[in-house]
């Protein structure tokens, strides 16, 4: 009898171990093909290899400024001197999530950034913002299909209630 009913507990178990193990997957590989990179190169003003993590199927949308954007209008091309880097200054970008959803192939995620301007002899600057994000595999690896974000809810409260990129799932 009392094996009878371990059973079912045991089924729930392995189910719920193989379930956090694909999540654990996505997410990683996620982590590892878009937000690192994208962290790493929105800090460096490197817009190649931060376009290169979105698809070229991308929306943007500036969702308090009520715009759309596709590809060409978020990435318009750019001259390598045109965007000049301030001397003495230096940038940190963090990603936190609230929500993070996977089939496997598509995937939703939501949370906060924070941005932090430090330029010598001044005091550090940050600034908040709440994402919403749809990805997708294109042949094999993560991409950006949808990037929106707002300044609404967005704050150092609510940034510091969300998981860091390699926290709870």
């Amino acid at each position: 009898m009392k094996k009878m009913l371990l059973l079912p507990i045991w089924v729930c178990v392995l189910s719920f171990a193989s379930a956090q193990t694909d999540s654990l997957k996505w997410v990683n590989e996620i982590n590892e093909q878009v937000w690192k990179p994208f962290v790493t190169h929105f800090i460096s003003g490197n817009t190649e290899g931060f376009s290169s993590v979105h698809s070229k199927r991308v929306t943007r949308v500036e969702i308090d400024r009520g715009i759309l954007k596709d590809y060409e209008k978020y990435f318009p091309p750019v001259a390598p001197a045109s965007s000049p880097v301030k001397k003495n200054t230096s940038r940190l970008f963090e990603l936190r999530f609230d929500k993070r959803i996977s089939n496997g192939t598509k995937a939703w995620e939501t949370g906060y950034y924070k941005g932090t301007v430090m330029q010598e002899g001044k005091e550090p600057r940050s600034y908040y913002g709440r994402f919403f994000v749809v990805l997708e595999k294109e042949e094999g690896v993560w991409k950006i299909l949808v990037d929106a974000d707002t300044g609404k809810e967005a704050n150092e409260e609510n940034f510091g209630k969300a998981f860091a990129m390699e926290g709870k799932r």
